[in-house]
């Protein structure tokens, strides 16, 4: 118990450092970012709005919203959304900001350098308890039901090649109670998800030992050459772990939780979504659209990624395209951080991580 509430207050208490720092990190990067010159590897960046779509051509008062670069596993709803003109038909121009690490994303727009964040429930909810004035307005990605292909599903988890052949199960087992490293930091889709999978199947999640991968492809290299046990992966870079001849041990199925498995969110700061709501709705209008579209066009929703990420992909995640917001498949990511003592029991409700007012 004393490990548990250890680690509550360390993670709590690493989120009101990063809200503290916010003002100054996001500064910075807000300072820096029109004049650092082409984005590192984001090649496609310069070729997104390629399409001959004008915001201005909506017969709408143009509204610019800031975002940072996503050169990653999120990109496919921003690609699309600008290459088929969902952006500019609700009369939105995107300003793209530049590549941030994981920890820089909150912070930039806490401050305003950024209008649009994306996180998974459990980011968001030891955000919000650490003091962010944030809430989320639509969900990204879910998990597929099981008549999708399976390599739309939100993750994987890959060993190495000589573990062919084994169960997630038997090689637990085989490492005879010694710690199993995985990459992903607590919370994320990694740590919650497998923890799942663990608990789903009997095993203890205590023996996972999270180590810190800015990449999936990282991730993979590192379970290559034999210093990491499992990498958790997500659909883009599934072909690489295929083509590398990874162990596949299991993936966001397994945690029984259905759509709830691979969820994720966009969020605006409280104050931004109080004096600008029109904005807000044009931005969900145009990104579930998308969303829509690339879930009934998975062929060139995966090509237009492949090019614009600049990897060889087979899949994108599967995307959340309901009408109503059903807002109860963020609670077991709150569960599962009550659980291991990250929160207490009431501390974060979905009420204080979400609203359903744009989407009805």
């Amino acid at each position: 118990m004393a490990l548990q509430k250890k680690q509550r207050f360390i993670v709590i208490g690493s989120v009101a450092v990063v809200v503290a720092a916010g003002i100054g990190i996001g500064a910075y990067y807000g300072r820096t970012s029109d004049t650092i010159g082409p984005i590192e590897g984001a090649q496609g960046l310069t070729t997104l709005k390629d399409g001959g779509f004008d915001a201005a051509a909506s017969g709408k008062k143009v509204i610019t919203l800031k975002t940072d670069t996503k050169k990653n596993c999120s990109s496919t709803p921003w690609v699309i959304a600008e290459k088929k003109g969902f952006f500019a038909a609700e009369g939105l121009e995107i300003k793209y900001t530049g590549e941030l690490t994981t920890a820089q994303r909150l912070p930039s727009v806490l401050n305003g350098t950024n209008d649009i964040g994306g996180a998974l429930p459990n980011a968001l909810a030891t955000f919000v308890a650490g003091g962010a004035k944030i809430k989320a307005v639509t969900l990204g990605e879910v998990d597929p039901p099981s008549s999708v292909d399976p390599k739309f599903r939100h993750m994987r988890f890959v060993g190495g090649e000589k573990l062919a052949g084994k169960t997630l199960k038997e090689f637990v087992e085989s490492k005879k109670g010694a710690k199993i490293t995985v990459s992903g930091t607590a919370p994320s889709c990694n740590t919650f998800i497998l923890n799942q999978i663990f608990k789903n199947a009997g095993l203890d999640p205590s023996q996972i030992e999270y180590v810190a991968f800015e990449s999936d492809t990282a991730a993979i290299q590192a379970v290559q050459q034999g210093n990491l046990d499992i990498a958790g992966i997500h659909p883009p870079f599934y072909k690489l772990a295929n083509d590398s001849k990874l162990t596949l041990f299991a993936d966001s199925a397994d945690t029984g939780l259905g759509a709830a498995s691979g969820v994720s969110t966009y969020y605006f700061t409280d104050k931004f979504i109080q004096e600008n709501p029109e904005a807000v709705q044009r931005f969900v209008t145009a990104i579930k659209k998308a969303q829509d579209w690339i879930n009934d066009n998975t062929d060139e929703s995966i090509k237009l990624t492949a090019e614009y990420i600049g990897q060889p992909v087979n899949a994108t995640h599967y995307f959340f395209e309901e009408k109503t917001l059903p807002t109860q498949l963020l609670q077991p990511w709150i569960d599962d951080l009550v659980q291991s003592g990250a929160l207490k029991k009431d501390q974060v409700k979905i009420d204080d991580l979400i609203t359903s007012q744009f989407n009805i």
